[in-house]
């Protein structure tokens, strides 16, 4: 490959990261608004998990978005 495609690949790349670190930034807002209401729906346990599953999501970008093994 030629530098000039590989520089272009490899800005692709830190914009997909720098997407993957604003949408996990955002999940991680949503999971603290939506555990402020965990009191008020009417499957508490339900609402635990599904929080628990954007946690793991999270964690496993956060991992991603340290594990940089292309670049």
């Amino acid at each position: 490959m030629s530098n000039e495609k590989d520089q272009r690949i490899f800005e692709y790349l830190a914009a997909l990261e720098d997407v993957n670190n604003q949408l996990i930034l955002a999940l991680k807002k949503c999971v603290e608004v939506l555990a402020q209401f965990q009191n008020f729906v009417p499957d508490p346990h339900g609402w635990q998990e599904m929080l628990d599953l954007f946690e793991v999501t999270i964690r496993e970008g956060e991992r991603v978005a340290t594990d940089k093994t292309l670049h």
